[in-house]
């Protein structure tokens, strides 16, 4: 028992020094190791409204390019047909502070979802995850699925995998965060920005204020408000509303 628990700290360990780079998906696939077989696992966003998706993560162990155009059928409209993510949904808003999660057998989908996500790639059941990024307020809807060759999860994976939730969900939330927030500072840089407006200007994509990101950089107000101003002359906006649409270009 302590050389498991031994063994999971490493990994979680492993899987925070990689947070927001390549070296993570290697590392958390290690880590979902000591807790299930997984065949496959997929991750997207999605708006509290649900008219929105998008992946995150497709990961087809035996067929890549199969998760991959799995995922994008799923976010092209196919999610509106997920019956456990509305259910997982409301279970989150009745209990906010934790992540909801539930194990789907393929026997209680509707048979054209059937076919599509489980019959095709072969799978037998899902263990889905929703969690709530607190900080960027995206809903994170984590599956892991196991095929039916091996006759699905086992009692203790199952229960493996819902102890793991809080732990899992987190994991990849920050990763995701951490990977946007290098990619964004590669974008404004490329933009001719100093490191200092870079910098700056993500902070203010993560809700900061010119008063907090001064505190947080021990820069005055006013030396905020000026590196501010003089990014987005660079980028050409004017307003925050119009820096998120430039990054999401």
């Amino acid at each position: 028992m302590l050389d498991t628990l031994d063994t999971l700290g490493l990994r979680v360990a492993a899987c925070i020094e990689a947070l927001g780079g390549g070296r993570f998906y290697p590392r958390f696939f290690l880590l979902l190791d000591q807790l299930a077989v997984i065949d496959q696992c997929m991750v997207f966003g999605v708006s509290d409204d649900r008219e929105q998706a998008r992946c995150y993560l497709a990961h087809n162990v035996h067929n890549p390019e199969l998760g991959l155009k799995l995922a994008a059928q799923y976010v092209d409209g196919s999610y509106h047909n997920d019956e456990l993510l509305g259910r997982l949904a409301r279970e989150l808003l009745e209990s906010p502070g934790q992540p909801a999660c539930e194990l789907m057998l393929r026997g209680t989908l509707s048979p054209v979802y059937r076919k599509r996500f489980f019959n095709v790639p072969d799978l037998a059941q899902k263990f889905a995850i929703l969690a709530r990024d607190e900080q960027g307020g995206e809903v994170f809807y984590i599956n892991f699925y196991r095929s039916g060759r091996d006759g699905g999860f086992s009692g203790d994976e199952v229960q493996r995998l819902g102890q793991g939730a809080a732990l899992l969900s987190a994991l990849l939330i920050r990763h995701f965060r951490e990977e946007g927030r290098v990619q964004n500072e590669r974008r404004l840089l490329s933009a001719s920005l100093s490191e200092r407006e870079a910098q700056i200007c993500e902070m203010v994509l993560q809700g900061h204020t010119a008063k907090t990101i001064g505190r947080r950089l021990g820069l005055s107000e006013h030396s905020v408000v000026t590196y501010r101003k003089r990014a987005y002359r660079k980028l050409g906006v004017a307003r925050k509303s119009e820096l998120i649409s430039v990054m999401q270009r």
